[in-house]
């Protein structure tokens, strides 16, 4: 059996735990956000499509700013900056119900172009595994996990540990995938 769809996998946490409300930040071709079964989802995403009730023709930090709503899991695949990944994990934490996860795509670059800024590749992972890194170094209490998919989901398990800005790290792409850095200490 291949790897999960990501979707399959977002859906397979959901029904294991009971999780009542999703949000999905990036929305893409819309694809994945779709086939998400939960019963109440929002996706925000600047070139939403604004039809559907659900979505948000936002920024990450404009929905942030503009809701106040909690979520059981969060699923971050925006903007491929860490500095935004970053934001994006510290805002999704402050809005994560107790016992909530927090999902982060694409922290398993296959090569150095597909972390390039700007994009320079179809497939991109831009550097979100700086922000990914910073957040293992920074909060080493946490309740992280990895889950393989294309290009590697990260977990954050909401604990009563707070994260603020600045855990963004500077490792090179090089010293982080021959490291395996994004499945370590789990």
């Amino acid at each position: 059996m291949g790897i999960m769809k990501r979707y399959e996998i977002i859906n397979q946490i959901i029904k294991d735990k009971k999780y009542q409300s999703y949000l999905e930040i990036g929305l893409g071709d819309g694809v994945n956000f779709t086939k998400v079964e939960c019963q109440d989802r929002i996706g925000i995403d600047p070139k939403a499509d604004d039809e559907h009730a659900e979505l948000y023709e936002c920024t990450s930090d404009e929905f942030f700013d503009s809701v106040n709503v909690t979520f059981d899991l969060i699923f971050i695949d925006g903007l491929h900056h860490a500095e935004q990944v970053e934001r994006d994990i510290v805002n999704s934490w402050e809005c994560l119900n107790k016992g909530g996860m927090i999902l982060i795509h694409d922290i398993k670059p296959e090569n150095e172009q597909m972390t390039y800024r700007p994009r320079q590749t179809k497939k991109w992972t831009g550097d979100v595994y700086r922000a990914w890194h910073g957040l293992q170094i920074k909060y080493p209490k946490l309740k992280l996990g990895y889950i393989e998919d294309e290009h590697g989901i990260g977990t954050i398990t909401k604990t009563r540990h707070k994260i603020d800005i600045g855990f963004v790290s500077d490792i090179t792409f090089k010293e982080y995938y021959e490291n395996k850095i994004w499945i370590q200490k789990f």
